[in-house]
């Protein structure tokens, strides 16, 4: 996980970062010297940008280290599918970008 840059350039971060967060898995076959608009569009899913909140909890979701967390909790995502316990959005197309390389 790290702070999104604005941009990379030749392979270095450039412009600062903005305020987000994304997800980077080597496993996944991401590279963090790759721009977000250069890598296929499962890992630019997986990448984010999320807050950090929601960026940790992705992440731990990402290796397998949380079981569904609860909407209250701090790592809760929000309205969840009651058929699949996966966030609204992912369950529309019914996969998740976390389970990507486990």
């Amino acid at each position: 996980m790290r702070r999104r840059p604005v941009r990379i350039v030749d392979g270095r971060m450039e412009g600062g970062y903005t305020d987000a967060y994304e997800l980077i898995c080597p496993s996944c076959g991401d590279h963090p010297y790759v721009d977000f608009v250069d890598v296929p569009a499962q890992l630019q899913w997986l990448r984010g940008p999320y807050e950090l909140a929601a960026a940790l909890a992705a992440y731990e979701e990402h290796l397998g280290l949380s079981s569904s967390p609860d909407e209250d909790t701090p790592g809760g995502s929000g309205t969840r599918d009651a058929k699949n316990g996966v966030p609204r959005a992912e369950a529309a197309n019914g996969d998740s970008p976390l389970d990507t390389c486990r």
